[in-house]
């Protein structure tokens, strides 16, 4: 019994069934972050991923959406900001939109200086109106009655103790909230050399960058939301194009080691439960009955 199952096991990992540590990550990327924890960790990801290659330009984004937020089953665009349904090709009633807001690394009138302005890992396809509502504020949660609503994305006044002083905080459908905040740690992150112009979730630092309640807010959301298989595809197609990658998507307990409940513990990506260390047959799942029919002693079946 016990070859035939780990028959059973290698053939599932060869048929493709989704595993934690099925990521793509290129042998020794992120070996240097090894024994490190808080802001000396933070800065070891600041020089895995901050040297990457910019895609060609800002214009041709949508070109680039269309692998990267496009459903696999359809041509339909897959945007976290609306229900409405739009299809690729066309580009029609959407925006280019950075998750993180552009204004807050502003310099000399200029948002383009830096190649966070074209960095895929947090710019996505935005249904305009929901953009335009959007505008720059801070991500938080909101209280009643707030000044827009489509069912998917909400601007109005935040709860007590959020938003920074912002008037107004944007918050995403809670099936997204983890996408942003793993998009907020690694601009946060990458970017960190940079200075802020809005400190309404950002410190004038490099570590921890955030705000307090940010960091509360953006861990709260990281372990509501986890990872899925969204995030772990375009993290792939991005990494194809740019030549960096989202370490809190292929390592999400990396955000615990920097600002959460393993600070001051020793992150090692060889060993994470997260995606990256030893895989985990995570389907077919415990005590589900598999009748593989008749085998023969000394032969093999695939199903």
């Amino acid at each position: 019994m016990r070859n035939f199952l780990r028959q059973f096991v290698l053939v599932a990992i060869g048929a493709g069934s989704w595993l934690a540590g099925s990521a793509a990550i290129p042998a020794g990327y992120y070996s240097s972050l090894k024994g490190k924890s808080g802001a000396e960790l933070k800065t070891a990801v600041f020089q895995v991923i901050n040297p990457h290659t910019t895609v060609s330009s800002y214009s041709n984004l949508p070109q680039y959406f269309q692998r990267t937020d496009v459903y696999p089953s359809s041509k339909q665009w897959w945007d976290m900001y609306s229900n409405v349904k739009r299809y690729a090709p066309s580009f029609s009633g959407l925006n280019r939109e950075h998750a993180f807001p552009k204004s807050w690394w502003k310099q000399n009138g200029s948002v383009e200086y830096t190649p966070a302005y074209i960095d895929l890992n947090h710019l996505y396809p935005a249904d305009g109106p929901a953009n335009q509502a959007k505008s720059n504020y801070p991500l938080g949660v909101t209280g009643s009655n707030p000044k827009f609503d489509n069912g998917v994305s909400r601007i109005g006044y935040p709860v007590s103790g959020q938003g920074g002083g912002a008037q107004y905080v944007f918050e995403p459908a809670d099936e997204y909230k983890g996408d942003f905040a793993r998009a907020y740690f690694y601009v946060v992150t990458c970017y960190q050399n940079l200075t802020w112009n809005s400190t309404w979730m950002l410190q004038h630092n490099t570590y921890p960058t955030l705000a307090p309640w940010a960091v509360d807010l953006l861990l709260k959301w990281h372990r509501a939301d986890p990872v899925d298989q969204k995030e772990t595809d375009r993290n792939e197609v991005v990494y194809s194009y740019q030549n960096n990658r989202n370490p809190f998507i292929d390592f999400p307990d990396l955000a615990e080691y920097i600002w959460g409940n393993k600070f001051g513990e020793s992150f090692d990506p060889g060993s994470s439960s997260e995606p990256g260390g030893d895989p985990i047959l995570i389907n077919p799942v415990n005590n589900t009955a598999l009748d593989f029919a008749e085998v023969a002693v000394g032969s093999t079946t695939t199903a």
